[in-house]
């Protein structure tokens, strides 16, 4: 039984792979945020953060996880809008839970999809 994959599965999978990969990057941005001088975020980080989170959310897109894609952009509003340092920090760090478990759901969508296709 042959285990090879279909084009429009291995580019699904190539995508999510490299948000995966940038969305790590993310999340260890958001870590060093968290961790500021004194204990306080480090809000000059925030800037930075969206600008990674846009650019996965861009690859997201363009391999067809619109609605993960959307997910991601929630991270941008979180760091431009106002409120609690503290806040800001939790809520992205659940953002990036939330996010980096949709991209291991897709990635065994894909493969589940091609175990479907092979055996039809």
């Amino acid at each position: 039984m042959s285990s090879t994959l279909s084009s429009s599965a291995l580019r699904k999978l190539s995508g999510l792979e490299e948000a995966r990969r940038k969305w790590d990057h993310v999340r260890a941005m958001v870590s060093q945020a968290a961790s500021g001088p004194r204990g306080q975020p480090d809000l000059a980080l925030m800037g930075r953060i969206g600008r990674a989170a846009a650019d996965v959310g861009r690859v997201l897109a363009d391999n067809g996880f619109g609605a993960l894609s959307h997910s991601v952009a929630e991270i941008n509003q979180v760091a431009r809008r106002g409120g609690s340092p503290h806040a800001k920090i939790r809520t992205m760090r659940e953002i990036t839970a939330a996010v980096r478990t949709g991209i291991e759901q897709a990635e065994r969508a894909v493969n589940a999809e091609e175990r479907q296709a092979s055996q039809a």
